[in-house]
Formats: C-alpha cells, structure tokens, sequence
C-alpha cells in the first residue's frame, strides 16, 4: 500500500508540472522553493520505497565491504586510539588532494588521523574549496599547506580538451584550472600544481610572509613519469620556488629522507 500510495502522489505531481509551472511562473521564489521541496520529497520518498530493486549492481558488495573493514578497524583501534582527537583537531598539515580515487593519504601520512585536515576536488584545486582551505589555515592554523597534483590526472586531462559535453557543474569545476589545450600529461599536472601554490599564496600572504605558513606543491607519481620511484611523492613547488636544486637547499628540505626517530608507533600526542 504505501509504494502504490507514494507511487500515485509522484505520478501526481509530476503529471501536473506544466500547470505548476504556469501557475508558479512570476511567482516569489519562496513559493518556487517550496513547489521544489514538495517535489524533491515525494521522489526521495519513491526512490525509498523501491528499496533493493533501486541498488545497482554491486552496490551490496561494496557496502559490505565497506561495513566488514569498518569492524575490522573498531577491532584493532581500541578507544585510547581516539582520545588524542576525540574531542577536538588539531591537524599538522591542511591537504588539498585530488578526489581520485587512486590518490590517497596513506601514500604520504601513515597515521592520518589527526594529522591532516583533508579537502578533495577534481584537480586538487583552490578555487573550489576555498572555504574549506581557509578554514584549515586560518581556523586549525597548519603551519603547512599541501597541494597534491598526481599521475594521469583525468581532471587535468579534461581540462585540456574538449569539455564542453560535460554537465554545468563539472564545467565550472574544469573552466577554473585553466590548464593550457593539449596539456593533458605531467606538463599539465605539474603546471596546475604551481598555480594553486600561487594562487594560495596570494590568498596566504600575510601567513606566508609572516613565516606562519609554508605553502609545498607535490606530486603522487604512482605511474614514475617524474622518474623518481613509482609511488613517489615528489615536491615540486615550496612557496613559489620550482627549481629542484633551490627546493633542496631550502631548510624546510633538510633530512627529510633521514630515518624517522624511534617511536613506539603512533606520534607523539599534540594535543
């Protein structure tokens, strides 16, 4: 009864959007807003009701992996786990990353929670996440802003080419990494990296220039195009400076290969 029930008042609604149309039309966009929201209501509704038959293929798989790894994590982390960060965060570093699924902090953070205040958009880029930037560096004060370009970036592809197909949302996302036609590759990639360093920056001045924040442009190479070991995280850009050797010299680069002081696991608590 109740899938015939919300089945019929969808068909309703829906069968007469013209008329809602014609009669909403001049109408206060209060009234718009709510004619929306009665629709968007009844379909969430619908779409409820049909449960299994709604799920694509696979989709129980992946929740149940998703669940069962979930458990296992619970199993291993016992609550003193979480009492460093229970409470309240303090990251050591603000990420910006690329929302590929391919790219993620266990390549460059062990122990991530905690640690890092992690935003994620297609082509790692500022301008579509700058609240959440700015929330990290101005907010969480990281003395560190990390922008992760990555290999065979699809982002970065698209941006090169034609994306005019692309629906508005994912052109407005494209049109705002500005990566040259035909640089599709690691050209792209490492260009677009340099132009969120400099666009933070330009956002981060008086951190930057106050020596409160160290804005580092990187790259995950989990393909080796940069010739440095195939899932290298390869800094490329430290506050405005690309050259390899200049970066080197920086003090912020001194022994960072050395071994890692012995701990007895997790880092010390910052909190």
């Amino acid at each position: 009864m109740r899938k015939a029930a919300v089945r019929g008042l969808l068909l309703a609604v829906l069968g007469c959007g013209p008329a809602v149309a014609a009669e909403s039309t001049g109408a206060a966009d209060a009234e718009k807003e709510r004619i929306r929201m009665i629709v968007q209501e009844v379909v969430r509704e619908y779409a409820a009701s049909l449960g299994s038959k709604q799920a694509p293929p696979g989709a129980r798989a992946v929740l149940q992996n998703v669940v069962q790894d979930n458990q296992k994590f619970m199993r291993s982390h016992k609550p003193d786990y979480f009492k460093p960060f229970a409470d309240g965060q303090h990251p050591r570093a603000t990420v910006v990353t690329c929302a590929d699924s391919r790219v993620h902090s266990h390549a460059f953070d062990a122990t991530p929670d905690g640690d890092l205040f992690m935003i994620r958009n297609i082509g790692n880029q500022i301008a579509t996440a700058e609240g959440s930037v700015e929330y990290g560096v101005r907010h969480l004060r990281t003395p560190v802003l990390l922008v992760v370009g990555h290999s065979s970036c699809g982002a970065i592809k698209a941006a090169a080419g034609d994306y005019s197909r692309e629906s508005g949302p994912i052109r407005r996302e494209l049109d705002t990494l500005q990566v040259p036609k035909g640089e599709g590759g690691m050209s792209g990639v490492l260009l677009n990296v340099h132009k969120q360093v400099s666009r933070a920056m330009a956002k981060f001045e008086p951190e930057v220039l106050s020596g409160a924040l160290t804005v580092v442009g990187a790259v995950y190479d989990f393909r080796g195009e940069l010739k440095q070991g195939q899932g290298k995280l390869a800094i490329v850009n430290v506050n405005g400076e690309t050259d390899p050797k200049r970066i080197a010299m920086l003090e912020i680069m001194q022994d960072l290969d050395a071994p890692p002081a012995k701990s007895t696991g997790r880092k010390k608590n910052r909190y």
